[in-house]
């Protein structure tokens, strides 16, 4: 049986899935300006800023319901203990 998996080839020669339809990252912060997204295909860069167009809401809630919202995890970096 052949594996009809599609995948991408990262700059570092690494792999990753690639599906049929697009799911949206969202990250939720105070402090939109402070973070960069590095798209690891194709090296591009992209500085947060704030949203402002009055339907947003509406269409994050139609992608919530139809579960096209992917998640982000910690790559690295140091964390801070508060207390």
């Amino acid at each position: 049986m052949m594996d009809s998996t599609k995948k991408r080839k990262l700059l570092d020669g690494s792999e990753v899935e690639d599906y049929d339809y697009p799911i949206d990252l969202i990250l939720h912060t105070k402090a939109p300006a402070k973070w960069k997204l590095i798209d690891l295909e194709t090296g591009q860069e992209y500085l947060g800023s704030e949203i402002s167009h009055e339907t947003f809401g509406e269409l994050l809630r139609s992608k919530v319901a139809k579960a096209k919202i992917g998640s982000w995890f910690k790559t690295k970096g140091r964390v801070i203990k508060n207390g």
